[in-house]
Order: structure tokens, then C-alpha cells, then sequence
């Protein structure tokens, strides 16, 4: 009786530790412009953790304006570039950046939006991302909306060329 006793309290034990276990940091993908001479990819991730607590979109928005710490890579987001808001509905997470995100065009608006799309994406809830600066769709830009598949998609054609 007793050796089953201690058993069950061993089990229950286990039980809690992994419970406590799973409230801890949350390591995600942060992706950001591959600065390697001679690199195959254009964009690669440097894993963040986000501390217990934080929700994710929001933590993952933050880093996404940090720079690495990784020194191969770089950030093509300019630092005056700040979080206005975000919005999560039905699959599509809008993220509406200041109006510095807007000075951005040509290739560094493409990595910009890809290093946030290959992000954000890695969330379950997030199908597809919208981007906007001071509120307005950045109108130069072909596309409103980014899947990461259409991101993998474009990063192979680019590659190809």
C-alpha cells in the first residue's frame, strides 16, 4: 500500500513539475535580413524567447523592431519605425506601423514584409498578415495580404531570377 502511495505521489508530482515546466519562456523564429557574404537565403530566423506572460503578438511585434543579436544579421525595419496597433480577426492579423514604415519601397519593403509575415506567422491563430503605415495601405505595394506560403513563394522566385 505504501509503495503504491508513493507512486501515485511521485505521478502527481511529475504531473505539477511539467505544468510548471510549460509556463516558461516560449522560444519563436524572429526573422531578419541574412547579412552572410555569399548566403543562399536572403532572410534568416535568430530564435527570441518571450518571457511567461507576454502575449505573443504583441512580443513578437516588439522584437520584429529590435535589432538581432546575431551579428550576420540585420534589421531592414528602420529604428524610427514604431507599433501603432494590431488587430487578430478570423486568421488575419493587421499590423499598422508608423508612418516611417511607409518610406520603405523596392526590395526593402519586400523583406521588411516578409520578415514580418514569416514571424508572426509561426503563431496557430494567424493565417495571414496585413500591413499598414499611420492606418492607410501602403499603395505602391502589390499585394495587401501575405501568407507565409506566399512569402516562400516569392523568396523562391527571386532566388531563381
Amino acid at each position: 500500500m505504501r509503495r503504491s502511495l508513493g507512486l501515485l505521489l511521485s505521478l502527481v508530482l511529475l504531473l505539477a513539475l511539467s505544468g510548471c515546466l510549460d509556463q516558461g519562456e516560449v522560444v519563436y523564429n524572429v526573422y531578419y535580413v541574412n547579412q552572410t557574404a555569399g548566403a543562399e537565403a536572403a532572410l534568416a530566423a535568430e530564435e527570441r524567447t518571450l518571457p511567461p506572460g507576454t502575449d505573443p503578438v504583441e512580443g513578437l511585434l516588439t522584437l520584429l523592431l529590435t535589432q538581432p543579436q546575431r551579428e550576420d544579421l540585420s534589421n531592414v525595419i528602420p529604428e524610427v519605425v514604431t507599433l501603432r496597433q494590431w488587430s487578430l480577426e478570423n486568421g488575419l492579423l493587421t499590423v499598422d506601423f508608423s508612418g516611417s514604415y511607409g518610406i520603405l519601397s523596392g526590395i526593402d519593403l519586400t523583406l521588411a514584409d516578409y520578415c514580418v509575415v514569416l514571424t508572426m506567422t509561426q503563431l496557430e491563430e494567424v493565417e495571414a498578415v496585413a500591413i499598414t503605415a499611420d492606418g492607410e495601405p501602403i499603395f505602391y505595394r502589390d499585394h495587401q495580404q501575405l501568407t507565409a506560403a506566399d512569402v516562400w513563394s516569392g523568396l523562391s522566385e527571386e532566388e531563381g531570377a
